[in-house]
């Protein structure tokens, strides 16, 4: 018997629950103290229909999340859990064979990382952008690189999705680069552009 929540076939209908979870992702984002990035993630289990967890950026769990530290930008950045982690964390094995949903930032290498760990099949997520100096889009190219190497499928959130939900395409993609004034203390040897003519960078 065939499974009726299945989307093979039914491409319409994979669209629509994207849709949704991308608005409960956007939705659970806000409940961030970030003042200045507010990511949200969802991890479904699809042919059960079922949310399995949910996470949003913030400090651990007992961490004070004091407006000192969060404005401060060094600080937070060394302290914050990703909203991906936080969802992987609630998930446990219950991640695998999971799509992930994540509104308000490309997801990271580490994010990656851990998700292509955890087993999830799919992820949704903002697209990075090509050929710009914003070390957020480089980690996130390279994330998708991981991603399609491990098999793990990425599908971009369109405009149009975000349009059906109300939701402006800038603020949820969230293109400001966090680390632009602190290149220098997150410089991990990544990215550094090659000679001219080389292709690096």
């Amino acid at each position: 018997m065939s499974n009726p929540n299945s989307f093979e076939g039914r491409p319409d209908k994979l669209a629509r629950w994207d849709s949704r979870y991308i608005g409960l992702a956007h939705h659970i984002a806000q409940w961030s103290k970030d003042p200045r990035a507010k990511v949200g993630a969802v991890l479904v289990n699809q042919p059960q229909a079922r949310i399995v967890a949910t996470g949003f950026n913030g400090f651990p769990s007992n961490v004070e999340d004091s407006a000192e530290r969060l404005q401060d930008k060094a600080t937070k950045l060394r302290m914050m859990v990703h909203a991906e982690q936080n969802a992987l964390l609630h998930a446990g094995h219950n991640a695998r064979g999971c799509d992930a949903y994540v509104v308000g930032k490309p997801v990271c290498n580490t994010c990656a990382t851990l998700l292509i760990q955890a087993g999830v099949k799919r992820v949704v997520a903002a697209a990075p952008r090509e050929g710009t100096a914003s070390y957020w889009d480089r980690v996130g190219l390279l994330s998708i690189a991981m991603l399609r190497e491990a098999g793990v499928e990425f599908t971009p959130i369109s405009g149009a999705q975000l349009d059906a939900l109300g939701l402006n395409r800038d603020e949820a993609r969230a293109a400001e680069d966090p680390f632009a004034a602190l290149q220098a203390e997150f410089d991990f040897g990544l990215f550094r552009p090659g000679p001219p003519g080389q292709g690096g960078g």
